[in-house]
């Protein structure tokens, strides 16, 4: 048997193993993939951007031409982790990787917290723990970070809502409804659907069996305490179901639901079902899966757990027990294209037609078999004489089956395939090359040694002090082995780390400056940052772009996004620009507009139509806009014209936006769809839009210290019964009250600063500190522009169509010369057209690049163009080149180069 006597809590243990398993993100090694940069690391880096800058992210002005971040299902605004990340500092690579490994932590916790409750068996309650943080759902789906949240909370849910239909007492409603509040917040919202029907399921459970026993006073505290629960998880989700309500007429998908076809194309064939002995097996050969995404065909939580399972099915178990497994299998069965349950849910239960992917909540199936697993185990350990008979034959069974899947993987390759992998170089190289079956018989091999080693304690039992001891081990170390295997494709980035990551997203501008204000057809997902950040990267950089890797999307955004030709003409403008040309929607919808892709052309409804076509407006070359300042929630711009305009923002016109003209309300009408047009009469204004939206931020305020208080109330009840001597259940719980207060007093009262992009990097890095400093003056250079007044005062260089590079500088490493830190390059161009040129730099043979085009603010006038790279620590004899790139075959002015190099 497994005693912990004298032995550290089972809870420190979990942690250290979780810490330990997962040592290439716990320790920075290798940086996590794919969904939590692109889409996690972003949303939460924004929000967080907003606390600290002291606004309230209604409103992000970067995605998708504008968004409301509040309403944005997927964005867990109101989810407590971000409002208390974003005081204590904020979110990024380090930030992901530490919430990556207390999310498992949590899962692993509350997973041994409900095993133990049924079973009381801490051996066993480990083992499940550790199935289940490391089991193939958790790492298939390392990329998908609110999956991850959900696992973590669904054990805590389950075991405080069990409790609170039968210990009932009032502190186990007051913990459902945080842990229910959590997963509503910050989960996939599927996972949430499926819970309310298990809750539900449970509830109907328990109130039966109160009845049946007669308590009709039992079955009156069930329902009672069930309204507290649902009251307090209704105060903590109001500005949750505000901010839905608003925004679900103008979001088709909540309204229609998914289409079931679609929905149905995602679902995996039976084939996946060998991912319970052999999950390293998924990652390769997509055809025998139905070329269903790898992260949804890992089943894995241990074959020695599997046993157990299958064992646990032939004893009795109690009907609370069958209701989760029954459940499970049911949530899990919706995963696979060849059983009809998927099809059946979407149809007749309500809300399962609302989500895409069944597969992603199959987590409950898991979870059911992982605790049944568990319930044997503590069976087993007590008295395995009475059941090492039943778990030698069905580990036999396994042994002939593995045994058979290497003899077929033997049969698919050759020994020279294997000795040409141990030419792969590396561990990373070595498993990205193994094929299918190599992958097969690795996997195989390793569990038909680890079932071997099963049945040798099994029959050894007798002759070992502590069997049950050894059989956690041995299924600890199968499942950390696993998860080690599919690490590198399905969780971590082998080719970048932590520490680059940081460092280059350090190089994006703080707060919310005065974007760059070139074209936003430029603003596109090439060149937008350095690797491996390639998708939502415009948050970081703080530039406003139509693209956006999101399933969030306003029905008025997707209405120009398919038309592709309107979508590029109202994309070649500036954020805010001149209009005097206007028409009826109706005629571009019915095709008998002759004048459609003009970039400055505006259509409105026939309504609004009609209330403009009078207006008199006339644009010229020399009308000024000059933006005053940008943030989320508002933005200002100074105009000078010579007639009435109508000037129009690239932002969504989302209800709520409000327009003023020297403080003047105004009307904002709907342009090509989607967009902010004002009619703006002529001469000098001031032109302010905003966002405000008290209802959600009080309910916010509400909800966040309502959620406060029910913690600091149950902190300081737990310090109570541990110690209620020296009052630390008091003390305790009132400082963290006055450091939550201090810091939300701190980024809520910060001066708010409206400065440029180039205002920010000049402070930020001053030439009188820089390394060393290049300027080029181009001394012997000869202009054709001679209309031109050159920048400098000097000479500047003409590119013309024919020269296709233009070295800006080189150095070559030589006695520590070149230190690693920040490079920064800056110059004016003068053009008549948007040049299609790069400004590149080369080190080691690896190329990073920025679009001059996107930094051009007006045709013929001087702008500045900067480009900003960090540099790595250089060995002698490496070169560093700078250059321009002229792919476009564009013709402009360059002028007053400066390079500076900062430690």
């Amino acid at each position: 048997m497994l005693s912990l006597r004298n032995k550290p809590s089972p809870f420190v243990i979990l942690i250290i193993i979780v810490v330990l398993g997962y040592w290439q993100i716990s320790f920075g090694v290798y940086g996590l993939k794919w969904d939590v940069i692109d889409v996690v690391l972003p949303f939460r880096y924004f929000f967080s951007e907003c606390i600290k800058s002291g606004y309230f992210p209604f409103w992000d002005p970067y995605q998708q031409t504008g968004t409301p971040f509040y309403a944005d299902l997927q964005a867990p605004t109101y989810y407590p982790e971000l409002i208390i990340t974003s005081m204590f500092g904020g979110y990024g690579v380090y930030t992901m990787h530490v919430l990556f490994v207390v999310y498992l932590g949590i899962a692993a916790t509350g997973m041994y917290k409900l095993s133990f409750y049924f079973n009381k068996s801490r051996g066993a309650s480990l083992i499940a723990g550790l199935s289940y943080s490391f089991s193939g759902y958790i790492v298939g789906h390392g990329q998908h970070f609110f999956l991850l949240v959900g696992a973590a909370w669904i054990p805590f849910v389950i075991l405080s809502y069990i409790r609170l239909n039968q210990n009932r007492e009032i502190i186990d409603s007051l913990k459902t409804g945080i842990f229910v509040f959590l997963m509503l917040t910050g989960a996939y919202q599927a996972l949430s659907i499926a819970m309310a029907y298990l809750l539900l399921l449970i509830f109907i459970y328990s109130l039966i069996k109160t009845l049946v026993e007669k308590n009709l006073q039992g079955a009156l505290q069930i329902i009672k305490l069930n309204l507290f629960f649902f009251f307090i998880l209704l105060l903590l989700c109001l500005p949750l179901l505000a901010s839905t309500l608003e925004i679900i007429s103008s979001v088709g998908r909540l309204n229609d639901g998914v289409d079931l076809k679609r929905a149905l194309a995602l679902g995996q064939p039976y084939t996946s079902f060998i991912s319970f002995v052999a999950p390293f097996s998924t990652l390769k050969y997509n055809e025998l899966f139905g070329n269903a995404d790898f992260s949804l065909i890992n089943h894995y939580f241990g074959t020695v757990p599997l046993l157990f399972f299958i064992a646990s099915l032939f004893r009795k178990h109690s009907i609370l027990e069958y209701l989760i497994l029954g459940f499970g299998l049911v949530i899990f069965s919706m995963s696979f294209d060849f059983l009809p349950v998927r099809g059946f849910m979407y149809k007749n239960a309500p809300f399962m037609d609302l989500f895409l992917c069944a597969a992603y909540i199959r987590v409950y199936g898991l979870l059911a078999l992982i605790l049944f697993s568990a319930n044997y185990f503590a069976c087993f350990e007590k008295n395995i004489t009475c059941h090492k008979n039943k778990i030698i034959a069905l580990s036999s069974i396994l042994l002939i089956a593995l045994g058979y899947l290497v003899v077929v993987s033997l049969c698919n390759f050759s020994s020279k395939d294997f000795k040409h992998l141990f030419h792969s170089g590396g561990v990373g190289p070595f498993l990205k090359n193994m094929s299918f079956y190599q992958n097969l018989l690795v996997q195989s091999i390793f569990h038909f040694m680890v079932i071997a080693g099963l049945i040798a304690i099994i029959v050894c039992h007798k002759k070992i002090r502590h069997p049950g001891a050894f059989v956690f081990l041995l299924s600890l170390g199968e499942i950390v082995a696993a998860t080690q295997l599919n690490m590198n494709v399905t969780v971590i980035d082998m080719q970048h780390k932590p520490r680059d990551m940081q460092e280059d997203l350090s190089l994006c501008p703080e707060s919310f400056p005065i974007p760059v204000d070139g074209k936003i057809i430029f603003n596109d997902q090439q060149n937008a940052f350095f690797p491996p950040f390639w998708r939502n990267t415009y948050i970081f950089t703080k530039q406003v772009a139509f693209g956006a890797f999101s399933s969030f999307k306003l029905d008025t955004y997707k209405k120009i996004d398919e038309r592709p030709k309107l979508k590029d003409a109202v994309l070649n403008n500036h954020l805010f620009y001149f209009s005097d040309t206007i028409a009826p929607l109706s005629k571009f919808l019915n095709g008998t507009d002759t004048v459609a892709g003009l970039p400055a052309l505006l259509y409105f409804s026939d309504q609004d139509y009609g209330t403009l076509s009078g207006a008199n407006a006339k644009t010229c070359s020399a009308d000024i806009i000059k933006v005053l300042d940008f943030s989320p929630n508002s933005a200002t711009v100074e105009t000078n014209t010579g007639h009435a305009q109508f000037l129009t923002m690239l932002q969504t016109n989302y209800k709520g936006w409000k327009a003023f003209v020297d403080d003047k309300p105004t009307q904002i009408y709907t342009s090509n769809f989607n967009y902010r047009t004002i009619f703006l009469p002529g001469g000098k204004h001031v032109v302010r839009y905003e966002y405000k939206n008290n209802k959600v931020l009080v309910l916010y305020i509400v909800s966040n210290v309502m959620f406060v208080i029910c913690i600091l109330f149950l902190l300081g009840r737990c310090l109570y019964h541990k110690n209620s001597k020296n009052k630390i259940y008091i003390y305790i719980p009132l400082a963290l009250i006055i450091l939550l207060t201090l810091l939300a007093t701190t980024n809520f009262s910060q001066k708010k600063k409206y400065h440029t992009v180039s205002q920010y990097y000049n402070e930020r890095f001053e030439k009188q500190d820089a390394v060393f400093c290049i300027e080029q003056d181009f001394e012997g250079a000869t202009s054709n522009y001679d209309s031109v007044t050159v920048f400098s005062g000097k000479k500047s260089f003409v590119v013309d169509p024919g020269i296709e590079f233009l070295p800006i500088m080189e150095l070559v490493q030589e006695d520590n010369k070149i230190k690693k830190g920040t490079l920064m390059a800056t110059a004016k161009i003068y053009s008549e057209s948007y040049c299609k040129a790069l400004i590149v730099s080369d080190i080691r043979g690896q190329w990073h690049a920025a679009k001059i085009e996107k930094q051009i603010e007006g045709l013929e006038q001087w702008n500045e163009v900067r480009y900003v790279r960090n540099v790595p620590e250089m060995d002698n004899g490496e070169v560093l080149k700078l250059y321009l790139w002229n792919p476009g075959k564009s013709s402009f002015i360059i002028d007053d180069i400066s390079v500076e190099l900062f430690d």
